[in-house]
C-alpha cells in the first residue's frame, strides 16, 4: 500500500512540474513581445492562435445571421453588426494578432498551432496565416477590383481593374 501511494505521489508531482514547466504567455506578454519586436515563441503562437479562434468561434454566430439575410438592411442584420461591434471591442488585441498571424508562414508556428488552425480555417473570422486557404473577406477576388461607377462595364474591359474568378 505504502509503495502505492508513493507512486501516485510520484506521478501527480512529475505531472504538476510538467504543468508549470512552460507557462502559457498572456494576451498581453504576446502583444507586448510583438510590439518590442521579440522573437515569438511557439507558445506566443499558440495564444494568438487561441485568442483569435475564440473571437472567431463567438463571431461566427453574427456573421451567419448577416449572410443568411437578403440585405445588410434587416432588422436582424443590424442587430448582428452590432453585436460583432460589440464583441471586437472585447478583443482588443484582434488587430494586432490577426496582422501577424497573416504575415507569418504556418510552418513557423508549429505542428500544435497548425492543427488548431486548420480547425479554425472554417470560421469566417479566423486569419489564415500567409498563403494558407481561401481569403474570407474576398474569396472570388484576385487581386484589388478599383472602384467603378456601377453602370460602367468598360473599366475592366479596359484593362484598368483586376479580373475576379
Amino acid at each position: 500500500m505504502k509503495n502505492i501511494l508513493k507512486s501516485i505521489a510520484a506521478v501527480a508531482l512529475m505531472v504538476l512540474m510538467a504543468a508549470c514547466g512552460e507557462k502559457t504567455p498572456t494576451a498581453d506578454q504576446v502583444a507586448t513581445s510583438i510590439n518590442t519586436n521579440k522573437e515569438l515563441t511557439e507558445a506566443d503562437y499558440a495564444c494568438m492562435v487561441d485568442y483569435c479562434g475564440d473571437y472567431a468561434k463567438d463571431a461566427q454566430h453574427y456573421f451567419d445571421i448577416i449572410n443568411s439575410q437578403p440585405n445588410d438592411s434587416t432588422a436582424d442584420a443590424i442587430k448582428a453588426a452590432d453585436g460583432l461591434a460589440s464583441l471586437y471591442e472585447k478583443y482588443s488585441y484582434i488587430d494586432l494578432f490577426r496582422t501577424k498571424l497573416e504575415s507569418t508562414d504556418i510552418s513557423v508556428m508549429g505542428e500544435k498551432n497548425a492543427k488548431k488552425i486548420n480547425e479554425y480555417a472554417a470560421l469566417e473570422a479566423f486569419p489564415l496565416p500567409g498563403g494558407e486557404g481561401a481569403n474570407m473577406l474576398s474569396p472570388d477576388v484576385e487581386g484589388v477590383i478599383e472602384q467603378m461607377p456601377a453602370d460602367s462595364t468598360a473599366v475592366i474591359a479596359n484593362g484598368a481593374g483586376e479580373a475576379v474568378k
